[in-house]
């Protein structure tokens, strides 16, 4: 007989560091894994997270016979429960071994802590919310992740199921390929009379102006997606902390702004190179003693690319600006030599104008996340 399943809090940085290793022992020997950075999941945990003025959080691991099985995180965040109206707590951070016992009890103790911290709905799998990593793959697992998005086991699937989690929203990945994506004359002869009609241009970030464009960038991106399933915008401390992670790798061409003569943002993309291509070949997570010369390196060399974030401020939505904005990343991107492949996501599925003019413009559906949910 198996020995029980023990599950334990963790309550010291030696416990997240244990947290923030398991997936390496769990799954550092698979050819096809990438290997998170660890200082930005240690990042994400610290007390010292700006998200904390806002969330309560809790991790605990797993252990079976003493050997650590799985993990998981629950996230209450008062920001985003007063802004949608519901009381919701995240499950996220999870992973595991094929052990449906060990799952339970970490699911069964996650939701136990939700409930008792004001939560009558379980939302998952989210570390910790729309603003971080999120979804469970359910479809494209051939294909391997780009940077913040997550991948895992198809048993995941399984062991969520089990336990009675329903589905509540997919998330879509769109692929879009060198030799097969492109607009037709047409559609560009369409979408450039859009453009002079409504006396719009279309620029690159300004590195030099960096701070003040980091907020006009997320102005138009938190106005966009206002309205969208599981979405609160980003508090401005949230805004600075991300913009000073991500600031070494912005491609200043591939951060875009269309914008009126006044100079009002009225629509943005955000399209980030694939650091994920570099991490392969850092299997320890950790950028020193060598991490940081590989990853600063690497980026010259990288053949994909992410779009991270889009958004087209809600009075604007009807003049085809997204389409006029895949049209410019396409374009951008085909200028060099060395990309040959960029992903679009995440994508609710339930967006119809988006993924509408995605697959207008050559995009291929490829890869299904799924978020679920659990009532109390």
């Amino acid at each position: 007989m198996a020995p029980s399943v023990e599950v334990r809090p963790v309550t010291n940085l030696l416990g997240r560091r244990r947290f923030v290793d398991l997936p390496f022992r769990l799954f550092g020997g698979e050819s096809d894994w990438v290997p998170p950075l660890r200082m930005s999941v240690f990042d994400r945990l610290s007390p010292k997270n700006p998200a904390n003025q806002h969330q309560e959080t809790a991790l605990w691991m797993a252990y079976r016979d003493g050997r650590p099985v799985g993990r998981v995180g629950a996230c209450v965040d008062s920001f985003f429960n007063d802004y949608q109206g519901v009381a919701w707590g995240w499950i996220g951070f999870y992973e595991a071994a094929d052990d449906a016992e060990a799952t339970n009890a970490l699911f069964d103790t996650a939701c136990r802590w939700a409930s008792e911290h004001g939560a009558t709905t379980a939302v998952g799998p989210a570390s910790f919310t729309t603003n971080d990593e999120l979804g469970l793959l359910v479809d494209g697992f051939e294909h391997p992740p780009m940077m913040l998005t997550t991948h895992n086991p198809p048993y995941y699937e399984r062991l969520w199921v089990d336990y009675g989690w329903e589905q509540a929203m997919d998330l879509l990945a769109w692929r879009f390929d060198r030799t097969s994506t492109g607009l037709s004359e047409r559609q560009r002869r369409t979408l450039e009379r859009i453009k002079t009609r409504a006396n719009l241009s279309v620029r690159g970030m300004k590195m030099k102006d960096f701070d003040a464009e980091v907020g006009r960038l997320f102005d138009v991106y938190n106005a966009a997606w206002s309205k969208n399933w599981g979405f609160a915008p980003m508090p401005e401390a949230e805004v600075r902390h991300l913009a000073k992670q991500l600031k070494q790798i912005v491609d200043p061409e591939l951060a875009m702004v269309i914008e009126k003569p006044d100079g009002e943002p009225v629509a943005v993309a955000i399209t980030l190179l694939d650091v994920n291509e570099i991490m392969r070949r850092i299997p320890s997570g950790r950028l020193l003693p060598t991490g940081w010369y590989k990853l600063l390196t690497g980026l010259k060399k990288v053949h994909q690319a992410r779009i991270f974030a889009l958004g087209v401020k809600p009075e604007h939505a009807n003049m085809a600006l997204g389409p006029l904005l895949y049209q410019e990343i396409i374009d951008r991107l085909s200028e060099r030599s060395q990309l040959d492949l960029a992903e679009a996501s995440w994508i609710l599925a339930t967006n119809d104008r988006m993924n509408g003019a995605i697959e207008a413009a050559g995009g291929t559906c490829y890869k299904t996340w799924r978020m679920y949910q659990r009532e109390l």
